[in-house]
């Protein structure tokens, strides 16, 4: 007859030293879409972490002038899963690597306003920008989903929804038209820089929410 794992009791809950359980979940959601691992600590303590990345290509206006935005979402979970009920129900707490990002350009053909003055295609140029993030995010949120509570149990659904401080962007932004050295002409680049910070600064706080399917092995 086997003999059953050693139990440690810490507090109302059971440690034993049966060998951690790993699943492994497909999801998709605003991080893009991506792959994560799960790893069991204890019954009501779960780790764990992934990769996601997604990138799209769209057209948009920032005070009247035209760009093309090159969106790309890449992050890193390392989150910690606390399973108060010992059930599918989590709090999640922890870090995100975050390489959320946009590049943008423009290049007006017509006479257009930067900052208070207008200028003439020619004068303007090229207009080359990137908004930037924190590289680290804290994670906080709630979810539906253990992918390692039951040994039986091979299959399940995953549910997250919270949110990540990635931080007030920052903005670069640059011109190579024939009044590009010019001080007057930068002042008025700085408030078109502005403007699209006060754009991008909605996403400071940017909400999760994914769903996926796992599988323990």
């Amino acid at each position: 007859m086997p003999t059953p794992p050693d139990r440690t009791k810490l507090g109302e809950y059971t440690i034993t030293d049966e060998p951690p359980y790993i699943g492994l979940a497909v999801k998709i959601g605003t991080l893009g879409p991506g792959l994560e691992a799960t790893i069991g600590i204890v019954e009501w303590l779960n780790l764990r972490a992934g990769g996601n990345y997604f990138r799209v290509r769209h057209g948009g206006s920032v005070s009247d002038v035209e760009y093309d935005f090159d969106v790309k979402l890449a992050s890193v979970p390392l989150l910690a899963d606390l399973h108060p009920f010992k059930n599918e129900f989590r709090i999640t707490g922890g870090v995100i690597y975050n390489r959320n990002m946009a590049d943008l350009d423009g290049t007006p053909n017509k006479i257009t306003k930067i900052g208070d003055i207008e200028y003439t295609p020619e004068q303007i140029g090229e207009l080359s920008g990137s908004v930037r993030f924190n590289n680290w995010a804290p994670y906080i949120g709630l979810g539906y989903g253990n992918a390692v509570l039951d040994a039986d149990k091979t299959w399940g659904f995953v549910f997250d929804i919270g949110v990540m401080w990635q931080g007030s962007p920052s903005i670069a932004l640059s011109a190579n038209g024939t009044l590009a050295d010019n001080p007057i002409f930068q002042q008025n680049l700085a408030k078109q820089e502005n403007d699209i910070q006060d754009d991008a600064d909605v996403f400071r706080i940017y909400p999760v929410l994914s769903f996926g399917i796992s599988y323990q092995f």
